[in-house]
């Protein structure tokens, strides 16, 4: 395992690579976008956003869709489409099972309706929400595979029916996180999306195995042929924002009325406390994440404030080591519960995906570190 000699990147992350300096994609394109005039940017956003209307036949209501959560980044997305691009969005939203669903969330939903928004709400059948997550966990060590498949697909297939040629979403996957296999033709195309890791690795199959396929089908990403018929794009909106940050996004979105959680960095590993607001079993994904690959949510958050030149790489290091590998028990008791499995197999489960050149492992216990974070592990 290497790290970026800039930040605090592994390259065991997928569909990723370090340049011949050591240094990750997302720093690079972070150097790059320094010297870059955010307004030359944002008159390219609005050149294909005049492009797709060019070509499609004006929807009576809505200009586009932006995919949303009850979080901080799609909270600011919908603000920023409506009154910086000045288009009228309707706003979709993937809704967790009311189980998984926090009462932050949907509080955060209703804030949006009060600020003006219209929001078509997709749900998941509860039942089979739940046999899926465990799937997913058994199958790929990943308890949010299913719902994150269904939140992807939820989004262009309510474009196509409702004949809405524009999509937004946040950050671009490739340049501003390193799955490179999501890179698209320029800054803000998204119509490589499907090339996400979630969504193409174990390919759909499984999921007609246990479901009837009406449901099931709720899971599957539009083909690029259905893209085609249809005039879908869509677009990224990070590239085109000179302060996009999650602490920045948090910010905005709380003075606009977004509900954050208690600090509880010691429960969640969220140093940040406006990260997976909606639900709480993100939280073990990005545990294992880092039992896979070196690097949990705490990384992500202190390279993206190494970046952007307010955190250093050694004071990073010290905030990593303390929280990445936070999950406190009682989120893991809740998804054992709400899957109905033990939390010895729960660790068995976990262990299965761990990689054990840089984790000891512990039978029905949670994996060890071999590694100091910032230093190569070879």
């Amino acid at each position: 395992m290497k790290y970026c000699r800039k930040c605090l990147a592994t390259n065991l992350r997928p569909n990723t690579y370090f340049n011949k300096f050591g240094i990750c994609p997302a720093c690079e394109y972070a150097h790059k976008s320094k010297n870059h005039h955010y307004q030359s940017r944002l008159n390219e956003l609005f050149k294909l956003i005049k492009k797709n209307k060019a070509r499609r036949k004006k929807h009576e209501k809505y200009d586009c869709i932006v995919g949303i959560s009850g979080g901080k980044d799609s909270t600011r997305q919908a603000l920023w489409v409506r009154d910086r691009l000045g288009l009228t969005p309707l706003l979709v939203c993937c809704g967790y099972p009311p189980k998984q669903m926090t009462n932050i969330g949907a509080k955060n939903l209703a804030n949006l309706i009060e600020k003006g928004f219209d929001i078509e709400i997709f749900t998941p059948a509860a039942l089979s929400s739940a046999k899926l997550s465990l799937a997913s966990f058994r199958n790929f060590g990943n308890v949010s595979k299913s719902l994150e498949m269904a939140l992807f697909a939820s989004v262009p297939r309510i474009a196509i029916e409702k004949k809405i040629t524009m999509i937004f979403w946040g950050e671009n996957p490739a340049l501003q996180v390193g799955d490179l296999k999501t890179l698209g033709n320029n800054f803000f195309d998204g119509n490589n999306l499907r090339n996400l890791n979630t969504l193409v690795d174990g390919g759909v199959e499984w999921i007609f195995d246990m479901v009837e396929p009406y449901k099931a089908n709720a899971y599957v990403y539009p083909s690029s042929e259905r893209f085609s018929k249809a005039n879908l794009d869509i677009f990224y909106l990070g590239p085109a924002w000179d302060d996009w940050t999650s602490q920045n996004n948090s910010i905005f979105a709380s003075l606009n009325g977004l509900s954050l959680r208690p600090h509880d960095a010691d429960v969640t590993g969220d140093i940040s406390g406006a990260s997976m607001l909606d639900e709480e079993f993100t939280n073990i994904n990005m545990m294992i994440r880092r039992f896979k690959f070196g690097f949990g949510r705490a990384t992500d958050l202190c390279n993206e404030k190494i970046r952007s030149g307010t955190l250093t790489r050694n004071e990073a290091i010290k905030i990593v080591e303390k929280y990445d590998h936070i999950c406190d028990d009682s989120i893991i008791k809740k998804y054992c519960n709400y899957v109905n499995i033990s939390v010895s197999e729960f660790w068995d489960i976990v262990n299965s995906y761990t990689n054990k050149k840089i984790f000891f492992i512990q039978r029905g216990s949670r994996p060890i570190k071999k590694f100091n974070v910032g230093e190569d592990f070879l």
